[in-house]
């Protein structure tokens, strides 16, 4: 643009500059008309790369979709880890606080100096023998197997594989 031109200059100017602008415009874009109008590339291969490559898209895009939800989740069950461990803690803490009342207050009713230790090995000695009764059960929950039905598709499966691959062909 020319510096000492009047501002009727300047327009006329501008509007050259953005007829040429449109005309480039639309050369570009009649030659990307003209690419898809062209026939079609040859071969038999070209079909099946598209389609492999379309898979291959939408099987990117999944896992990039399971990759964000997997660490919202792992993010969530993060916090809900940390609020149930608090919440263990607390009510450690509180049934704690409860037998402590609960010991003092029966050695209070019985009105006996040492009654309290009795009371405290008593109440221990139950707290003992219900946590021996929960190890109990748990050993009988892990000598029942895990995944039995699975295990048993497994070894009909081996089984089948097995009397199929001895019969000859």
């Amino acid at each position: 643009m020319n510096t000492d031109t009047t501002p009727r200059d300047a327009k006329d100017e501008a509007a050259r500059d953005s007829r040429s602008d449109a005309a480039r415009d639309s050369r570009s874009d009649a030659a990307r008309d003209s690419r898809s109008d062209a026939a079609p590339r040859e071969g038999v291969l070209h079909p099946i790369r598209e389609m492999a490559l379309a898979g291959l898209s939408y099987m990117r895009a999944r896992m990039e979709l399971a990759g964000i939800e997997g660490k919202e989740a792992l993010t969530r069950l993060g916090g809900v880890l940390l609020l149930a461990a608090m919440a263990v803690t607390l009510t450690l803490a509180g049934y704690l606080l409860l037998c402590l009342a609960l010991v003092f207050g029966a050695a209070r009713l019985l009105n006996s100096e040492h009654a309290w230790i009795w009371i405290a090995a008593l109440t221990g000695g139950l707290h003992l023998a219900a946590a021996w009764g929960v190890l109990l059960v748990a050993r009988g929950w892990l000598q029942k197997p895990m995944f039995a039905s699975t295990l048993e598709e497994f070894r009909k499966d081996d089984a089948w594989l097995k009397s199929t691959a001895a019969k000859p062909r």
